[in-house]
């Protein structure tokens, strides 16, 4: 088997369970939230901080944010 057959067998391996996944939830709908200001930065440049959340009809809420805090 080359190199390159190789190599997308090991990526094949490690995706498949998350593609799986994620393939068996319904995307509804992405709400995005102001909750506050991300950490750092000067106080005349403030950047706010956003929470993204990602509604699916038969899986979990999944939350992200803008930046870390």
């Amino acid at each position: 088997m080359s190199m390159f057959g190789k190599l997308a067998d090991r990526l094949l391996e490690k995706m498949a369970p998350a593609a799986e996944v994620d393939a068996a939830c319904i995307f509804l709908r992405k709400v995005t939230t102001q909750v506050g200001w991300c950490a750092g930065g000067s106080m005349g440049d403030r950047i706010p901080r956003y929470r993204y959340t990602y509604i699916y009809d038969n899986c979990a809420d999944r939350v992200t944010y803008s930046c870390s805090a």
